[in-house]
């Protein structure tokens, strides 16, 4: 079936219950923000293959919401369907709930599968709709996917205490203490990475996360893990066991939560608990809704998780200056294209054997591609990379040691005076978070302003996360914490984060540079608690397209001090052309 096809049959469907519009979000029953090919429900339906959009389907028309990171690959992939795209964030153009109420009648039908809805995006919807019914046991996608994919079935693995740093039994105390500190006498985890988290293990459910698809709830004495238990070898059960964790089938959550007596009080999150899983709680039970407990806990690294995600860069670090070496010498001979580079990555990367997987799908943009800030390679229409220009990639991986998550920008040959003076722009507003001391939970809003600083004095901007906090063998992408416009949770102490400002100049070029910091402290005085961030990554910092004029001393010393101490960290293991290559890489200008 092709799109069109798919829509028809979908809107029979909808014809036998006198369905007005139907809602697919980019979502699983854990609003996991990668989902396994089983969950791609929207994908399936629209054909965009971005991370995130959500599909509305009416009689008459059929609506892709996406934000501006994809505006350019979703006009590619919807162009050949009856898709509309609504461009988000763009003025004059409606948001989904705006556009549901212009164009649906008052007592209009409006459906959607509640075990892929989340509690959060139900409430925003019921409090917009006034007298519109909201039908939330529509699953049609399953309908009508007929050669849909499995889950998967890999097995669970342990995550040793020498690299998490806290045994399981400490961290379910921390939370238990939370709970009682609150009045809590239950807390319900929907998110897999706070389970996997807390209970120590990981898995292979979804690709570039290393989580299994489960459930939790957690009481004041015990411990429930709602899981397919074909999942979970004999050593891990022991292992869960051992430790006070009760195991019971993936469906079991919802007697579980049924089961609770009345007049308790269960604490869940509201964007990480599917509407199914909410109605199945005891009536009597009072909710209290927040961002999981173990979300903030997580987003505080020990200090073992810092040590290790140091090795695992430096792991990293080996693996992307061979990289680059490689690279150069390969675009001069006109055989190289975005997809072949982006596979060589990967298997320098394997080369470690604490290797585990990529965090993401690398982003390899040369030229105009690199405009595309979510561009990944395919197959057919790869560009083929020669010696001008520049190339942008975005790539990261999961060791035993750590997650990590990196851009460089490069400059293969030749670069316009514009390219230079807009690569010198990004460094600016990249040093000037780690030039940066900000007070002790300073908001990410705040700290994005800083960033955007000298591109605004430009005149320029970007429209995505200036950064994410990063997962510990996780989620590459981990809050609470995020340098962005609409952040408000306070930076604090050993939390991790991106940094990875950009500039897209559409059919020309794109830059960015990143790297992964942690908060450290700089200084303490009667005027309060001082921060700053420390480097987590070493991969030399392109200078060739770099105009030195541009740059204040201050900005000078920091880039000629990191890259003299990329070569101090990673020399040590590269010989050859590889090393001389780091060598020049890490020059002074």
């Amino acid at each position: 079936m092709n799109i069109n096809e798919r829509l028809e049959k979908l809107r029979n469907l909808m014809r036998e219950r006198n369905i007005d519009a139907y809602i697919v979000p980019t979502s699983d029953p854990h609003q996991s923000e990668y989902l396994s090919d089983y969950y791609k429900t929207r994908e399936f339906i629209s054909g965009f293959t971005g991370s995130a959009g959500t599909v509305l389907i009416t009689m008459n028309e059929a609506l892709l919401w996406t934000d501006s990171r994809y505006f350019l690959q979703a006009a590619k992939e919807l162009k050949n369907s009856e898709f509309k795209l609504m461009k988000m964030g763009v003025e004059g153009v409606p948001n989904l709930i705006e556009y549901l109420d212009e164009n649906i009648g008052e007592f209009g039908k409006i459906a959607f599968d509640g075990e892929n809805f989340s509690v959060k995006a139900y409430k925003d919807l019921s409090e917009s709709m006034g007298a519109r019914i909201l039908v939330s046991d529509v699953d049609y996608i399953s309908q009508i996917w007929t050669d849909r994919p499995s889950l998967r079935k890999d097995k669970a693995w342990i995550m040793k205490d020498k690299y998490a740093g806290e045994s399981i039994l400490q961290k379910i105390e921390r939370l238990r203490k939370k709970m009682a500190d609150n009045g809590y006498d239950y807390t319900f985890i929907g998110s897999p990475e706070d389970i996997c988290y807390l209970l120590n293990i990981r898995g292979n459910d979804i690709d570039y996360n290393p989580v299994i698809l489960s459930y939790s709830l957690i009481s004041k004495d015990e411990a429930y893990l709602c899981i397919d238990e074909e999942k979970i070898p004999g050593e891990v059960r022991d292992y869960l066991e051992d430790n006070g964790v009760k195991l019971y089938a993936y469906e079991s959550i919802f007697k579980l939560l049924n089961n609770i007596p009345g007049k308790n009080r269960i604490f869940l999150d509201p964007e990480r608990t599917n509407v199914a899983i909410y109605d199945s709680i005891n009536s009597n039970v009072k909710v209290s809704l927040g961002t999981n407990i173990t979300t903030d806990m997580k987003a505080i690294k020990n200090d073992v998780e810092i040590e290790n995600i140091k090795k695992a860069y430096i792991k990293d670090g080996i693996a992307l200056t061979k990289f680059f070496a490689w690279l150069e010498v390969g675009a001069k001979t006109g055989n190289l294209n975005e997809l072949l580079a982006s596979k060589k990555l990967q298997d320098l990367r394997k080369e470690d054997e604490s290797y585990i997987e990529d965090s993401f799908e690398t982003i390899a943009g040369y030229k105009e591609n690199a405009a595309i800030v979510h561009y990944a390679p395919q197959a057919t229409g790869s560009k083929t990379i020669r010696n001008e220009g520049m190339i942008l990639v975005d790539s990261g991986a999961h060791y035993k040691e750590g997650t990590t998550d990196i851009t460089r920008t490069v400059a293969l040959g030749r670069l316009t005076d514009q390219e230079k003076t807009d690569y010198t722009l990004v460094l600016k507003s990249f040093l000037s978070l780690f030039l940066a001391r900000f007070k002790d939970k300073t908001n990410g809003q705040r700290l994005d302003a800083i960033a955007k600083y000298p591109l605004w004095q430009a005149g320029k901007d970007f429209f995505h996360g200036t950064g994410h906090g990063v997962g510990f063998v996780l989620t590459v992408h981990e809050g609470p914490q995020r340098i962005s416009e609409r952040d408000d949770s306070g930076f604090v102490e050993n939390m991790t984060t991106s940094i990875e400002p950009g500039l897209y100049i559409e059919n020309s070029h794109g830059i960015r540079i990143e790297n992964e910091a942690y908060v450290k402290r700089a200084m303490e005085n009667e005027f309060g608690k001082f921060n700053q961030f420390e480097s987590l990554t070493f991969v030399p910092i392109d200078t060739r397209p770099v105009k030195t004029e541009m740059l204040n001393r201050d900005e000078i010393d920091w880039l000629n001090e990191y890259n003299k101490t990329c070569f101090e960290k990673l020399s040590p293991y590269l010989e050859g052309s590889e090393l001389e290559y780091l060598k020049e890489s890490c020059k002074a200008i």
